[in-house]
């Protein structure tokens, strides 16, 4: 049998009836095209931009995403990329560091040859740790008594992905952290008609909240809006720091999902398959979030070679390899 044969097979084990066919050939597609862009010594380099051409950014990426499937014939490109992970130590943290060590964090639960990498990844995780308990994805660890500089402002994303990890290393999460996530969230304010239970990405910087402004609060305080990507991470993000998931604040950001009706259009453009991922660790971290059928809507925006490409470029989705993990991840969890 041939290996795009029984890989097909394999992913689709877990489903039946008309998803099948919606289904199969946008998986068994994406894993087949995601090998062929593995560079021989064992990386993953992107095309579009240079800052992810050493490897050390999408490496981990696209392992986290092939690490999910319990096929012996992906066992060759893991193990090279392992390798060559191993090979890097410590450096690999240096220039995208949340994602990195999160990432490694999540495949090392499924690769134990990755083991040697969970140390210097906590380190890392814990050292960019920001006062209040939340994370940027700034480089650069805050110093005792200095005031943060604008792109070390802790948010949302940085800090969810930053949990994911902890989460994954079975590390423990500071109490503090709890506090930066619920001041994300719509909830619990003086202005009722704001509070609708979603979360957006920080409460400092109206730029990087990407739905916009919400309107003027009776404080004199911005208000922003909720949207589905900072919803999903902040639940999620709420539970992981040890929020009751039967708590107030856990029921509204549930029931801001529920009224959301996911698209890769639907919010915004260049968060498609960040938020379809999102969405999908939340509702297998919480039972009650629900679960969306996003193969169907996903397979929409494929290419005919099998990867997955968005258009919008802020979040680095315009790069297929960071689209197609984020996709090819998020139809595998859905799927679970």
């Amino acid at each position: 049998m041939k290996r795009a044969d029984f890989l097909r097979l394999l992913l689709l084990a877990p489903l039946g009836g008309q998803r099948l066919a919606a289904s199969e050939s946008s998986m068994a597609g994406a894993v087949e095209w995601l090998l062929s862009r593995q560079s021989p010594d064992g990386a993953w380099r992107s095309d579009a931009y240079g800052a992810f051409r050493d490897g050390r950014a999408l490496t981990p990426v696209v392992l986290r995403c092939l690490s999910l499937i319990p096929d012996p014939s992906l066992d060759d490109s893991r193990d090279k990329a392992v390798k060559w992970l191993l090979g890097k130590g410590a450096s690999l943290f240096e220039h995208f560091p949340i994602h990195a060590a999160s990432s490694v964090l999540e495949c090392a639960a499924q690769l134990e040859s990755l083991a040697p990498l969970r140390g210097p990844a906590l380190s890392r995780l814990v050292e960019l740790r920001l006062p209040g308990g939340g994370w940027s994805y700034s480089p650069v660890p805050p110093k005792p008594g200095v005031d943060l500089a604008p792109m070390q402002q802790p948010n949302l994303s940085a800090t969810a992905i930053a949990l994911d990890g902890l989460h994954a290393a079975r590390a423990p999460i500071m109490e503090e952290t709890l506090g930066f996530i619920q001041g994300c969230q719509n909830f619990g304010t003086p202005d009722a008609e704001f509070d609708d239970g979603g979360f957006f990405q920080m409460p400092l910087d109206p730029a990087r909240n990407k739905a916009g402004s919400a309107g003027i609060g009776k404080d004199g305080r911005k208000r922003f809006l909720s949207y589905a990507a900072a919803t999903a991470d902040g639940l999620r993000a709420l539970r992981l720091s040890g929020e009751p998931p039967d708590s107030a604040r856990c029921a509204a950001g549930r029931a801001w999902l529920k009224r959301f009706r996911w698209t890769p259009d639907a919010a915004p453009s260049d968060l498609a398959y960040y938020t379809a991922r999102s969405l999908t660790l939340t509702a297998a971290i919480d039972s009650e979030t629900p679960r969306y059928d996003l193969p169907a809507s996903l397979s929409q925006s494929r290419r005919p070679d099998g990867s997955w490409l968005n258009p919008a470029g802020e979040m680095r989705e315009n790069c297929p390899l960071v689209a197609s993990s984020l996709a090819l991840e998020a139809t595998l969890r859905s799927t679970i």
